[in-house]
């Protein structure tokens, strides 16, 4: 095992005491994009030249996606975001050519934080022995190592002894917190395996794909998708006389109301569109395809099953559309939505490169994607998109649920100061009271909680 640049190492540790300083006992904002940005330069020092140019874009969309904790409040959002952020840094430290190590690169997370730990590890314990600098080096790590031991033992000795903690807290500045110093130390062992990981990902090799061990013949794929797209096209065509029948045509088929109708199957419909996926990625990889003939057709009947699992996916939506209409926006039904959207972009993607008969970008193209759909996700401002369905619905149909309305996040509050005097009331009764509990500081700085404290105190 390798031991990592000096430098890096040196990187990893600050990032680290930025997140240990910044994180522990504020909520949610400007710390975690400082500690982002601290992480993107580790991986810059970290970076080979020669992917430097698309490790840097999808490097900057990572970053992009951490700045929703200074942006939004909606712990769902901005943990998924966060993590999210995480998955992309590795892949842009890879940055992978085929679906294999895309994959492998966005699973091995874990992995490859125990990876550069150690490496770091062992870069700080053997750091420049005959260097100048040697002796200051062996200085601080032993001041390091009696500081971690003294905290943990001292913690001990305090808790342990009322007399003994009285004399530690007469010896030690007042000011000086140390009861989350635990807290603190598990941050920054957190955040410097974060960048440890990134170091180890940047000596990742993507791999050539594997042949494939299994081979189907031509007739077999030609009769499987053959059938498989009259399926789907009978599918259709069942969907498209619901869509003009309506709410008659169902009660007379299927013996539902529209909205039953929209509940049911829906989950079915989207694992659908994802198995379609599956089936053109593996008739990619394991179909024998002896002529040039046969690849067109090949891919012609892949397109065709695409575009039918596009109409597929679209009365999915269409469904989910009616029970929103019905019932109102929820965080879940939002995010589905949004799953939505991106799988049939996905698809479509599928669908141009099997017409242009070149797949190589395809990968890269759908990891550029999916991250654009992400930092999408987190600019719609997804709470007070919900908030605003809502009071409109409210306005229109004087039907709402204030209690789930409650308990959005910050960022829904813009639009719920527009419900009535009395419901408003009730309705921000619970935010109003966690953002006066909240003290953000520097660490905290969070955009929609400003604007929130700013809408509550402009009402009457």
């Amino acid at each position: 095992m390798n031991a990592v640049p000096l430098r890096c190492a040196l990187a990893a540790l600050v990032a680290g005491v930025v997140g240990a300083l910044a994180l522990p006992g504020a909520p949610a904002g400007l710390g975690y994009v400082l500690v982002a940005a601290a992480l993107g330069g580790v991986a810059m020092l970290a970076e080979r030249p020669a992917r430097s140019a698309r490790a840097a874009l999808l490097g900057a969309l990572a970053i992009a996606l951490a700045l929703s904790a200074a942006w939004r409040d909606a712990g769902w959002v901005v943990a998924g975001e966060l993590i999210a952020a995480v998955v992309l840094g590795a892949i842009a430290m890879c940055v992978p050519h085929g679906w294999r190590a895309t994959a492998i690169a966005a699973i091995a997370v874990p992995r490859m934080m125990a990876l550069g730990t150690l490496r770091i590890a062992q870069t700080v314990a053997g750091a420049a022995p005959n260097a100048s600098g040697a002796k200051a080096l062996a200085i601080g790590r032993g001041l390091m190592l009696a500081g971690a031991l003294l905290v943990i033992f001292g913690a001990l000795f305090a808790s342990g002894d009322r007399a003994f903690a009285q004399i530690a807290g007469d010896v030690l500045p007042r000011d000086l917190q140390l009861g989350d110093l635990p807290v603190r130390l598990m941050v920054l062992a957190i955040i410097v395996a974060l960048a440890g990981g990134l170091i180890a990902a940047a000596g990742v090799a993507d791999t050539p794909p594997r042949p494939a061990l299994l081979r189907i013949g031509v007739v077999e794929w030609r009769l499987a998708l053959v059938a498989l797209n009259l399926l789907f096209a009978l599918f259709v065509a069942v969907q498209i006389a619901v869509l003009f029948g309506g709410d008659g045509y169902v009660r007379n088929t299927a013996g539902l109301t529209y909205a039953e109708y929209a509940r049911s199957g829906f989950a079915q419909l989207v694992l659908v569109t994802i198995l379609t996926l599956g089936v053109v990625a593996g008739s990619l990889r394991w179909g024998r395809t002896g002529t040039a003939g046969s690849s067109r057709l090949l891919r012609a009947l892949l397109a065709a099953l695409c575009v039918l699992a596009l109409v597929v996916l679209a009365s999915a939506l269409h469904r989910l559309g009616l029970y929103e209409e019905a019932f109102g926006f929820t965080l879940a039904r939002l995010a589905v939505h949004a799953l939505l959207l991106g799988t049939g972009a996905i698809v479509i993607l599928v669908v141009v490169a099997l017409a242009s008969g070149r797949r190589g970008w395809l990968p890269r193209a759908s990891v550029g994607l999916v991250a654009t759909a992400a930092l999408a996700f987190w600019v719609s401002d997804p709470d007070r998109r919900i908030a605003d369905h809502n009071v409109d619905r409210y306005e229109a149909t004087g039907r709402i649920d204030a209690d789930y309305l409650g308990g959005l996040s910050a960022d829904a509050v813009p639009e719920l100061v527009r419900l009535p005097a009395a419901l408003r009331e009730r309705v921000l009764g619970r935010q109003r009271a966690r953002l006066a509990r909240i003290d953000d500081g520097v660490a905290g700085a969070n955009v929609s909680r400003s604007r929130a404290r700013a809408a509550i105190a402009a009402l009457p």
